[in-house]
Formats: structure tokens, sequence, C-alpha cells
């Protein structure tokens, strides 16, 4: 078992624990489950509440709900099992509940696991993503690496793009050493699909703050939005990916070695299934309202960001970059 502290700049701390069988130790609190989740796992705890997961989960309506479950449940700690959705959800409503003590996450999906929610929580507003904010810091995250090492092992093989992504977007050297393993095709065990996870997480958590973010997050963040909350945030941060690359290749922002491996280890990953439609008009016109959009570039890459023009963005997106995995997504 391995852990890592995070502190706030208001000196709140949160402990990340990770390990395998966390579930078994569950903290005595209010449950409150994904719905998929629980019906996959198996796993029918005490003072339990279902929810379903999907971004679509987290509005208003439904922080009122989370209200009546913690007045009628009498708890003052909160236990959150599920995707990233239900974890923004839940901790928006616990952050600003003043009767919650506690709150304590299982993120249950490979995208929630190594990007733990540790600069507070967010729901959407009027099919905009992430609109209405709050500041809160979880108590403990319990990082149960068998979780999505089913979903990896027995569903998909390329649920380890994911750790690759942040590796790539902020340490070159784990980026190489998850690379190497991707290419030679080797088995991914169980304790090495660990040691991938813990990594990953480890270093997203200490960019938390710094300047660097992970690449296709912004972009990523208005594909749902254009597609009015419809897409999976995971698909998304593959295509906003895919697309602030080609926008920082093409404005000449980086070389093109690191997006080469990239792209060669989403081939070599194959049927990612994440097809989607993007509403190019719709996401153009978002990006013109905002007066442009930041794209995030690569821990190989000199400057961490860069601010593109509507004009250049709306240029560059109707190239359409995705479509050249169309065999793979």
């Amino acid at each position: 078992m391995k852990r890592v502290t995070f502190t706030s700049e208001s000196s709140s701390s949160c402990q990340l624990i990770y390990g395998e069988k966390l579930l078994e130790r569950v903290p005595e609190s209010l449950k409150i489950l994904d719905s998929g989740a629980r019906k996959a796992l198996q796993i029918h705890p005490e003072d339990e509440y279902l929810m379903p997961g999907g971004e679509h989960i987290k509005s208003i309506d439904r922080v009122l709900e989370v209200y009546q479950v913690l007045r009628a449940s009498g708890r003052r700690a909160v236990t959150v099992i599920g995707g990233g959705s239900l974890i923004d959800l839940v901790g928006y409503a616990a952050s600003t509940h003043g009767e919650v003590d506690r709150l304590f996450l299982y993120p249950t999906t490979t995208v929630s696991q190594i990007m733990p929610p540790l600069s507070g929580f967010s729901i959407n507003f009027e099919f905009i993503k992430n609109l209405l904010k709050s500041c809160g810091l979880p108590d403990r995250v319990y990082v149960d690496t068998d979780l999505t090492y089913d979903t990896m092992y027995r569903i998909h093989r390329g649920e380890i793009f994911f750790p690759l992504l942040v590796a790539y977007s902020l340490d070159e050297r784990l980026f190489k050493y998850v690379l190497n393993h991707i290419i030679s095709g080797d088995e991914v065990t169980r304790e090495l699909w660990g040691d991938i996870i813990y990594s990953a997480s480890s270093i997203f958590v200490k960019s938390i703050g710094s300047s660097r973010t992970v690449v296709g997050c912004w972009v990523g963040d208005l594909i749902q939005s254009a597609s009015r909350l419809r897409t999976e945030y995971s698909t998304a941060l593959i295509y906003g990916a895919i697309l602030e690359l080609h926008i920082a290749r093409t404005s000449g922002l980086m070389d093109g070695s690191g997006k080469d491996d990239l792209y060669e280890a989403l081939r070599v990953l194959g049927k990612l299934d994440r097809s989607m439609k993007i509403d190019v008009s719709s996401l153009v016109d978002l990006v013109k309202q905002k007066g442009g959009v930041k794209i995030a570039l690569p821990a190989s890459s000199g400057e961490s960001s860069h601010w593109i023009t509507a004009r250049d963005f709306e240029t560059l997106v109707r190239d359409r970059p995705w479509m050249e995995f169309g065999s793979v997504l």
C-alpha cells in the first residue's frame, strides 16, 4: 500500500491511498454509489444510496437531491464510490453543505483514479461543462487499482492510454516507460497496472497548482459542452488531446516526435470504442464566445500552454485531425 499527501494552498490536506481490495475497508459513513459500478462490482454496503453515473448527473437538481439524502441519513461523513461525474456531484454537494465533516472517495474509473479532484468540485449548468465550482477537498481518496485492472485486462486494454496521456503531459520519463510497455505488447500484470496508476496519479497530484495540465482537458471540456453533455469525459479527452496536439504541431509550438509516439500508441492499442461525431460548428461557436482557447503542451515542450485565437482555432479544427484515427476510435 502506498500513500501520497496533498496539501492545498489553504493548508488543508488530503491523503491518497493506493492499493488493492480497499473496498473491503470502507469508512463508517453514508455511501453514495454509482448504480452501474455497484452492479459490476457486486457490492452491497450498508447505508447506501444509488445514483446513476455520467456527465448529465452533474446538475443543480441532483445537488438538491444529495442534500435531501444527507438530511434523511443524519450522517456527517460521506463516501462516494463511482466515476468522476458522481464524485464531482457529491463533492460539490458535500463542500457546500454545512453539516458534512468528512468526505471519502473511491474512484472506480481509470481517469478518475489518475486525475483525482483536489482543486475543488464542479457541476454543469445550462449544458455548459463545469460552469459552477466549489472549493473543497476530500479527506481521503482510496485508489483501488483492482477496480480498474479488471476493466483494462478483461474488457479493454485501451484504458492504459489515459495514464499514458497524463505521463505525456507531465513527465517525459514516465511517458517513455509506459509507451515501451504498450509498443512491446507485453502483458500488463496486476502489479504493473498498480505501479502505472500510482505513478500517473502521483505526477498529476504534484502538477496541481503549477502551470502544466493534461493535454486535451481544455478542448475536451468544450467538446462536451458542444455535444450538450452527451459525450463521456474520457472520450472527449481523447479527441481533445488529438485536436490540441494537431493545433500545437501545425502552429509550430512543438516538434512531431512526441505527438507521433502518442499517435502510434493509439494505433497499437487497437479499437478503443470511442467513436463520436463532433459538432464542429457548435465547438467553433463556443470558442468564438470565449475569444479563443488555451491548449496544453506536453512535458517535452518548453511552454506549458498557449492561447489560440478563435480564428486560428476555426481554421485548424476544420482539418478534422481525428479522422485519421477512424479505424481505432
